[in-house]
């Protein structure tokens, strides 16, 4: 399970290296347009858009991976370890059921109602834009039900970590 955790970070991060790389090329490019040859690229700025909606949705998922997610921890480590441990499995089943309803579900159900449309500048259908959903969502799944079966080796690293302080 750890080979396949590090393959999904890799990919995704390859994915958002590129992402983000091609986004400020375009920008650039976008500007040059607009302002220098006085043509305004918008197919560059579509294009844009949509790259923004995948990065965001897959370094979302990155981050779930990474358990960097926002949390409220104060009221959390003011309680006993087994509580602790108890409510960090309930909000990671909260993350699995939100990932598996709303992201993966959802995300089919949308990404099938737009896949007739095409967008304007590019052509591209928007059931290519709305299936960031239910593959953020997968990968999403994936990283919870890892960090599930990991969640007691790394609650008793963080207790190892605080008693040490």
């Amino acid at each position: 399970m750890k080979k396949a955790k590090r393959i999904v970070d890799t990919v995704i991060l390859a994915f958002a290296s590129v992402a983000i790389i091609s986004m400020t090329l375009l920008s650039i490019w976008q500007v040059i347009a607009r302002y220098i040859l006085n043509n305004p690229s918008t197919m560059s700025e579509e294009i844009i858009r949509y790259t923004l909606i995948w990065f965001t949705l897959l370094a979302a998922a990155y981050v779930f991976g990474k358990n960097k997610h926002i949390a409220i921890l104060f009221v959390r480590e003011r309680m006993g370890w087994n509580t602790q441990v108890a409510l960090t499995y309930l909000a990671q089943i909260a993350i699995l059921l939100t990932a598996a309803i709303v992201f993966i579900y959802g995300g089919i159900r949308i990404t099938m109602l737009t896949a007739p449309q095409i967008a304007p500048a590019t052509g591209i259908s928007m059931g290519f834009v709305y299936a960031a959903l239910p593959v953020s969502g997968v990968v999403t799944l994936f990283y919870t039900i890892y960090n599930i079966m990991n969640i007691e080796r790394v609650a008793k690293k963080e207790d190892e970590d605080v008693k040490s302080l």
